[in-house]
Parts: C-alpha cells; structure tokens; sequence
C-alpha cells in the first residue's frame, strides 16, 4: 500500500564551488533528471533503491522529521555519481513525501543534516536548496548565509551539459573535509579561490541578465583554473577532459563540477552544438533543461 509520494530534481551548480559551506553565494539550478519515492508505514526502514547507502539518507532524513519507519520504493533517472546529485534529490524527494506542507527552506535544511549525518561529510545546503526550490527557465542565486535567494532567467539559446570524468569516488575518502577545513581556518590559496569565486558568480549573474554568452564560458575557465590551483580539488584526468571540452566548437566554457577529486565537469553549449560535442567529448554526457524543485509552486 502506498501511503505517500515524493518527487524531486536533480541539480546542477552553473558556479560557486566550494563556497556554499563558508556562507557564500552560488547558483545552482535543478534539472529535468528526477528521482521518484513511495513509501508507507512499516515496522522498521527499508528502502528498494540503486543509490548506495539509500537506506541510510532515507533513514536519516526521516529522523530529522520525526516520521516513523517507512517502507521506500525509489525510481531515479539520476545516475549515482553523474555530478547530477542522486543524493539530495532523494532526500528532498523523501521529504516532499512525508512533509509536503513545510516550507522548502526548512526541507532543505532538514536534508541537509540529515546528508551530513548519514555520510559523515560536512556538505553544504546548496545541493538540498537547489532540488526543492529551483525553478523551471531559470537558475537560482543563493545566498548561503542568510538563504536569501531570487531566481534569474536562464536563456533558451543555452544547454547545460554534464559529462562524467570516468574518475568516480567516495568523498568520505577524499580531501573534501580537509579542504573545508582549510578554508575555515583562512589557508590563503584556499581563500583565494573562495573569494575569487564569490566574485566570478556575481559576474556570471550579470552576464546571464545581460546576455553576455561568451563572458559566461571565460568566468566557467576562470572557476576551473581557481579550483585545480588554488582548492586543489581537481585531477589530471578531469583537466584533460576540460581542456578538451574547451576546444570544441559551440562549447562556450566548462569547469569541474562538484566536490570535486573526480567526478563529473560542466560545460556551457550554444544550442544546436550539442551533437558536435557529444561526438568530441569522448565521454558519457547528460544533456540537461532547468527544472521546478520539489517545494517550487506551480507559476
């Protein structure tokens, strides 16, 4: 018996990498990948689902709203580990499930914790935020200190494309919560990339809202050469793989996406480029809209 169902996107982050767990700005949007959840009432949790460790967040973000154990059948179109973040969309799917009537900033927080919680990794709000409240055409500036956020227009003349490096990992077992850590306690290059950051997704905006196409492919180089030198978060294979996104006729730019040691990387296309690119990148790419987030109302 069904007793609930939740649905929600997954997203991706146009730029501000590694500044959304410091209180900076990024903007991330939601993308037509989604993951389906049902469930009901059970004596304990169980979860049917392809995404490792789902027992855990489902178990996890469950708890952060007091719901009793549930039975959770998923359905994802979200490949785990594709950088499309499997991970807060099932959460915020879970959540929109068992809590449909709360407010989206709340569920996202809630998910949030209950990421950490389930992982062990300090992840910031931006994945959660981004999954239940993004908005269809457009991306979504976030201010990661105060959740203040405003939707701005993402023009139809653009596809976002999301290639997987081939270089999967766990982040549990990568640098990801030393990295933080350093730029807590002020490391100057990892500051450097966070300050510059900040910078590079104001201009982005205002390239977007200008129209400014190709100013958004050299802010996309920009973020990339910050975070391969100064957070260091980057790898031999991924920069291959950008360089050669960066080559390609009709991209206007591209960065590695994410946590980052692998993983997948960004690219900004001009639309009717996409089959040239697919064709050149020599890897699996995911041609991806912008989509509603699970607590967005219907416009």
């Amino acid at each position: 018996m069904i007793d609930w169902h939740g649905h929600a996107p997954g997203r991706v982050n146009l730029i501000g990498e590694h500044v959304d767990y410091l209180g900076g700005v990024v903007l991330p949007a939601a993308v037509d990948r989604f993951t389906d959840t049902r469930g009901a009432p059970a004596r304990e949790w169980s979860v049917h689902s392809e995404i490792h460790g789902g027992l855990d967040y489902v178990r996890a973000i469950g708890e952060e709203l007091s719901a009793p154990p549930q039975i959770v059948n998923v359905a994802s179109d979200i490949p785990p580990g594709s950088g499309l973040s499997s991970s807060a969309a099932l959460l915020v799917s879970v959540a929109s499930g068992l809590a449909p009537d709360i407010d989206g900033k709340a569920a996202a927080v809630a998910c949030q914790r209950a990421e950490q919680k389930a992982t062990g990794v300090q992840v910031g709000v931006m994945d959660q935020f981004a999954s239940a409240l993004g908005r269809r055409g457009h991306a979504l500036l976030l201010d990661c200190a105060t959740l203040d956020y405003r939707a701005v227009p993402f023009p139809d003349e653009l596809v976002i494309a999301v290639v997987d490096s081939g270089q999967h990992r766990n982040l549990a077992h990568t640098p990801y919560n030393k990295r933080r850590r350093e730029a807590e306690k002020g490391m100057p290059k990892r500051r450097r990339h966070v300050d510059s950051e900040i910078a590079r997704v104001h201009a982005f905006v205002q390239a977007l809202e200008e129209r400014r196409f190709d100013r958004l492919g050299e802010l996309l180089k920009e973020s990339h050469i910050s975070l391969r030198d100064d957070f260091e978060v980057s790898t031999k294979q991924v920069d291959a793989l950008v360089e050669t996104a960066w080559s390609i006729y009709g991209c206007l730019g591209a960065r590695i996406m994410g946590a980052g040691f692998g993983g997948s990387i960004i690219a900004l296309l001009r639309r009717g480029s996409e089959r040239i690119f697919v064709a050149q990148i020599g890897r699996p790419v995911i041609l991806c809209a912008t989509a509603d987030g699970a607590y967005t109302a219907p416009s």
